[in-house]
């Protein structure tokens, strides 16, 4: 079995070793799925560069008050998105989604190497959730995404008091 070792395979595995960083980043690609049109790509690229963008400035020194329940808020807001089904014009949803990764990327600092690694993992899990949002509404039905949306939700509120 080979491992993703050095900056760049750190930075790839991150977003999925973190379990909010997955869970939002999902939630980020399944409100994409659901939006549909142009949101189908410019959500989740709007996302990867607001992170980015987040985490330069942190390894530049820009602090981030409250980063840690933010981080937590997104997943509540992001995940009421989908679990509502909102239906947002896609101006709304790409500056919904920079909001929302803004506080997933900001906690990250590496070389170059981690921050195409980053990029590509926040990316591979946003598309992920575009593909479960499209597979699983075309399999089930719009309501087990939603039910998705919810359960983001539901590790947002647990983040926010502490159980995880």
């Amino acid at each position: 079995m080979t491992t993703l070792t050095g900056a760049f395979g750190n930075g790839l595995t991150t977003p999925v070793g973190v379990l909010q960083h997955l869970l939002g980043i999902l939630g980020i690609g399944l409100w994409a799925g659901q939006a549909g049109g142009r949101a189908v790509w410019q959500v989740p690229a709007a996302a990867v560069t607001a992170a980015l963008a987040a985490g330069f400035a942190a390894q530049m020194g820009l602090r981030l008050p409250y980063a840690g329940p933010g981080l937590a808020a997104s997943l509540v807001v992001v995940g009421a998105l989908v679990a509502f089904g909102v239906r947002a014009p896609a101006a709304l949803a790409v500056l919904v989604a920079a909001v929302a990764a803004v506080f997933h990327g900001h906690a990250h600092q590496g070389p170059p190497l981690y921050w195409a690694g980053f990029a590509a993992g926040l990316m591979l899990v946003a598309c992920g959730g575009l593909g479960l949002s499209i597979a699983v509404t075309e399999a089930e039905s719009d309501r087990a995404v939603r039910l998705c949306g919810g359960a983001v939700a539901v590790a947002g509120v647990l983040d926010l008091v502490g159980v995880i």
